[in-house]
């Protein structure tokens, strides 16, 4: 049996030379990047918490609940974009993790395949890559994988029996011989008549039977001891992970993630688990447990993530009552449009000091700093807008975006240069120009432009802003109030001209 941790010749072979330190789990060094990610996750930018949990499997790859934060993260990001696999971002992070050669083939096959969880290909190599980490025991995340790949194998229509003999051996490998039993009478279901498996089979099958107790034993005679093999459990298991839900399996989803709270109520893990199946199910009587049940897991334990998470309850439910009033707004009746208007401001201000705590509690996260400048800028308190974006920009991502707002705020507080300089900086940083954004940006730049060529009688600025308003005009007329800017910067550009003839 090729049992977890033998090394492989081909793994050193085909290690880089700066990889080529021996693996290790080193819980402490993971541990700060899987509460990260826990956070992160809270604030619903998935994506990156992926990756965190990503990291803190390359520092430990023997880490079930990282395994568990990664699956979490990865179907609420599928859930988000409509869209399996991971993002080129995504990519790219995993690729730069600085580990040895077998941690990294195992973290590229756990992103691929989290992102795509019903790919029975990309889980067996997840599966085939955690067997391959010299010198650490990664037989609780292969069998954790197993699970998942086999529950995945067992509603593809489409499966071919080399698929599942394939699986049985990387199973039988990893020494999980009940989920191997399992994998091969998948087979034999498909090829009754191949003998030699059917032998095979029967061979695992009573060397699962010689397997008297769990994984949580692992390295020790026997084997996996503990094997999850009651049906219930391994249903509870699958709908966990389903990404759309019947109202039945909810109601079950939360009931499991309740019992496994009240058996553990200290478990972070635990928690988010309950809050999340409450949330999901989501009624109004959820909603206050589940915010109750992260206040409090707050208080003991002063992990602002939970706090995080309550205050995202509570913004939600903010939200939820304006989108009522903003309805009866529409209809066109005078005093719910004030009534809109009101609690709108007061929702946004809730939202700046919901970020403004997180801001202060995490100081270095460059998105939190980019919401709170939005909710600012929202506010008309442009300096500390300016004071976020400023911050925030020095992220990539969002540097063109950072700077479109530095632009607008400039023009609102009648900083002319500041603004001129700023939104041909956040041009050149968008690349496409006719886009939405690019046009709001060029749109932006001519009011500037035009706000200097009246404040200084700046022909050259009057005719670049005029440019710009006529390039706009060509690609959309109905363009915020373009028509009626180009003839305005026209007859700005015929008035100065008359003044420097004069």
């Amino acid at each position: 049996m090729a049992l977890f941790g033998k090394k492989k010749s081909d793994d050193t072979a085909e290690a880089p030379a700066e990889d080529a330190q021996q693996p290790v789990a080193d819980p402490a060094k993971a541990a700060p990047f899987f509460d990260r990610a826990g956070t992160v996750h809270e604030t619903s930018n998935y994506e990156y918490a992926v990756t965190l949990w990503l990291q803190g499997l390359a520092r430990d790859p023997t880490s079930v609940p990282g395994l568990e934060g990664l699956a979490d993260s990865a179907q609420a990001l599928i859930a988000t974009r409509n869209k399996f696999g991971p993002t080129k971002d995504q990519e790219k992070a995993a690729r730069d993790i600085k580990a040895p050669a077998p941690v990294r083939r195992l973290i590229l096959a756990l992103l691929n395949w989290s992102t795509r969880p019903l790919d029975v290909s990309a889980g067996l190599k997840a599966l085939e890559a955690a067997g391959k980490i010299p010198g650490v025991d990664t037989a609780k995340c292969a069998y954790w994988i197993g699970q998942r790949v086999l529950s995945a194998a067992a509603r593809d229509p489409k499966i071919k029996k080399d698929a599942l003999v394939r699986m049985m051996n990387v199973l039988k490998d990893a020494g999980a011989f009940d989920l191997a039993v399992r994998a091969g009478e998948a087979a034999l279901g498909l090829d009754p008549s191949d003998r030699q498996l059917d032998a095979e089979v029967r061979n695992l099958s009573a060397q699962a039977t010689m397997s008297t107790g769990g994984y949580e034993h692992t390295g020790e005679e026997g084997g996996f001891r503990a094997n999850i093999r009651d049906a219930e459990a391994q249903r509870a298991l699958e709908e966990q992970d389903r990404i759309v839900k019947t109202e039945d399996v909810v109601e079950r989803v939360v009931a499991n993630a309740k019992a496994d709270y009240e058996s553990r109520p200290d478990d972070p893990a635990a928690i988010r688990k309950y809050a999340r199946a409450l949330l999901e199910r989501g009624t109004p009587a959820d909603e206050k447990t589940a915010h109750d049940l992260l206040i409090g897991a707050y208080e003991r334990t002063k992990e602002y993530a939970f706090r995080q998470a309550a205050g995202d309850i509570k913004l939600r439910q903010a939200r939820r009552k304006l989108a009522l009033l903003r309805a009866a707004a529409e209809s066109g009746d005078a005093q719910a449009k004030d009534q809109f208007a009101k609690a709108a401001r007061a929702v946004l201000k809730m939202e700046a000091e919901e970020y403004a705590d997180r801001v202060k509690n995490y100081p270095t996260d460059l998105a939190l700093k980019f919401e709170l400048g939005k909710r600012y800028f929202e506010l008309g308190r442009l300096e500390d807008a300016i004071e976020m974006f400023q911050a925030a920009r020095r992220e990539p991502k969002r540097r063109a975006e950072c700077l479109a707002y530095l632009g607008e705020a400039f023009l609102r507080l009648g900083w002319q240069t500041e603004a001129i300089d700023t939104l041909r900086e956040a041009l050149a940083a968008h690349t496409n120009e006719q886009d939405e954004i690019g046009r709001g940006l060029r749109y932006a730049l001519m009011s500037a432009l035009e706000g200097q060529a009246r404040e200084s009688r700046d022909l050259a600025a009057a005719e670049e802003a005029a440019k710009i308003a006529s390039g706009i005009a060509v690609e959309q007329l109905s363009f915020r109030d373009i028509r009626e800017k180009r003839t305005v910067l026209q007859g700005l550009v015929k008035e100065l001209r008359a003044e420097s003839a004069a």
